[in-house]
């Protein structure tokens, strides 16, 4: 649903830190609003821990300020301070919560600790909501009543609830989980098994469900509902794990606590909205869950995940390193490792990539750190890496994936060593022949080296209407043009690379040597200026100061195979 924020309060545009009101005037208060403007440039900064630290300062030298006390909540909760965030939203709550969310994380809170009296009068007391907010208070609502023990109104309140568009199908696991903590199990039975695989979060329904007949000791059902999950999604660690308890007779999983309830009925709207806006508002909801239920491995995931859509990355890698065990540890582990690299950290990361594959052997793991050898010009190391993963594919007889074989490919052009290049290119192409960088990347190869010339000319013109707007593409099939005489053609694909991307060294470059070629001299030596301008690498840096000072040679364009190279080995990819 493309439009599903419009659901969302009207004063979700407050929740931003580079909002601009205030209730301060800089003549009333000085300090204070000077603690505020240090706090609005911090979070223009999208720096969450210096607004919340700042904020809080403009609070404690304005105490009572409803703008502040609620912004110092909300940015609190965005950095993670989850004790002090608590402290700011019951002082929004008492100044009227400006946003409409302060009071539904006092809620949170006070379920987790059981005070469900005080969670259920701060839901039933608090100012309009607007519908998504409306519709997570009745779920927490429902928990404060199942806690203080009004069970029939809390499955009767959940019975006859509504929700906007697409909040409508988590309503029936929540009420199948009512009954269970009601202990209604053969109406909870019931409803866990119309509704598991229907609801938009299948993975958390199974996950539930499951644990809730292995409580009631029906394993065989049990194992039934995992193995039928896993059919549609047979790497999911969650549900192997459960499945391996069932098989070896473990310990069925505790029933979940009220808070733990919660959590988990708050978890799929909360979800659905991350999945739909990346925005901080999406970070509130689940540190909400958060809050509720600490260790729930799948929220600090998401968590993460959001915060770095948002640019909040090293409080996304705190919710990462929180996850020490269990089956979402290793996606854990590698998106932290992805982020590290991102923030480029790349020792660090290739570190943490090693500790992990001698930890678990895990080909993620190892993937990551060929990677991140590929780009860190360690290329024997990671061909040997990629090799590895190829085998235990063909071992274990699963399906081949081109990209290992582009990767160890595209290590071995670095390296020089083309035929065993040519050979992983040709392998990638035959898993899958329609990827337009295998085309792209084999083309320019044997054009370059004056192999294959028809066919390579053929692939990267492929490559070119696979992927129109990419410039290094267009930049090859220019250069196809070029290495077969047709100037023309190729000024006019180098001007359409160096259009996509003007800063492209490489394109600079050759769209230099086609002008020089077609009589516009000039514009020749303007392109090899430029190139000496960009991130040129060293072979096209002497080949502009060269060509700057002697111009180009005769033209030797290649019109038979091999006639360009005698020894496939020893030519450059670049002229």
């Amino acid at each position: 649903m493309k439009n599903a924020f419009r659901l969302l309060p009207v004063l979700a545009g407050s929740l931003v830190l580079t909002s601009c009101a205030t209730l301060l005037a800089p003549e009333d208060e000085p300090s204070a609003y000077g603690a505020f403007l240090a706090a609005r440039y911090a979070g223009v900064n999208r720096d969450a821990e210096g607004a919340a630290t700042y904020y809080a300062e403009a609070l404690n030298r304005a105490p009572g300020d409803a703008t502040l006390a609620d912004r110092a909540y909300i940015t609190a909760l965005l950095s993670g301070r989850m004790d002090e965030a608590a402290i700011y939203a019951e002082q929004s709550v008492a100044a009227g919560d400006p946003s409409r969310l302060a009071s539904l994380y006092s809620a949170a809170t006070e379920i987790r600790a059981r005070r469900y009296s005080q969670g259920r009068l701060l839901l039933e007391n608090a100012p309009d909501y607007g519908p998504f907010n409306d519709f997570i208070a009745q779920l927490m609502l429902h928990w404060a009543l199942m806690g203080v023990g009004d069970e029939a109104e809390a499955l009767e309140g959940a019975r006859t609830m509504a929700a906007p568009g697409y909040l409508g199908p988590f309503i029936a696991l929540h009420r199948a989980m009512l009954l269970e903590a009601a202990g209604r199990y053969t109406q909870a039975d019931e409803l866990y098994r119309s509704t598991v695989f229907a609801t938009p979060f299948r993975r958390m329904a199974v996950e539930v469900y499951g644990g809730f007949l292995e409580r009631r000791r029906e394993l065989d059902a049990a194992e039934t509902l995992y193995r039928t999950y896993l059919n549609g999604a047979p790497d999911e660690a969650s549900i192997l794990e459960a499945l391996q308890r069932v098989e070896t007779g473990g310990r069925a999983p505790s029933r979940p606590t009220v808070s733990e309830f919660a959590a988990l009925s708050l978890f799929g709207p909360a979800a659905s909205l991350a999945a739909q806006a990346d925005m901080d508002l999406t970070v509130i909801y689940l540190r909400m869950i958060q809050r509720l239920s600490p260790d729930y491995a799948p929220n600090r995931v998401l968590l993460g995940e959001t915060l770095q859509r948002i640019n909040f990355p090293e409080i996304a890698l705190s919710e990462y390193t929180s996850i020490r065990s269990g089956p979402f540890y290793i996606p854990a582990q590698i998106d932290l490792i992805w982020l590290t690299a991102r923030l480029d950290r790349l020792d660090q990361a290739a570190a943490m990539s090693q500790r992990l594959l001698d930890q678990t052997g895990d080909d993620e793991a190892r993937l990551i750190l060929a990677d991140i050898y590929r780009v860190t010009d360690r290329c024997g190391d990671a061909i040997g890496l990629y090799e590895e993963v190829i085998a235990r594919q063909n071992e274990a007889g699963e399906l081949p994936d081109w990209r290992y074989h582009y990767f160890a490919a595209s290590c071995h052009y670095l390296l020089d060593e083309l035929d065993q290049a040519e050979a992983q290119y040709l392998t990638a192409l035959e898993i899958d022949g329609n990827q337009a960088q295998v085309l792209n990347d084999l083309g320019y190869l044997w054009l370059d080296n004056g192999r294959h010339l028809d066919q390579a000319f053929d692939m990267v013109q492929q490559a070119a209407m696979l992927e129109p707007s990419q410039s290094h593409i267009i930049d090859s099939l220019g250069w196809a043009h070029y290495r077969l005489g047709n100037y023309e053609a190729a000024v006019r694909e180098l001007e359409r690379a160096t259009t996509l991307d003007p800063g492209s060294a490489t394109a600079n470059y050759h769209l230099g040597d086609a002008y020089w070629r077609v009589g516009r001299e000039l514009e020749a030596r303007f392109q090899w200026r430029r190139t000496l301008d960009l991130e040129a690498d060293p072979a096209e840096i002497e080949g502009a100061r060269e060509r700057l000072e002697n111009g180009l040679p005769e033209a030797e364009t290649i019109t038979a195979e091999n006639n360009a190279a005698e020894d496939l080995a020893t030519e450059t990819s670049n002229p």
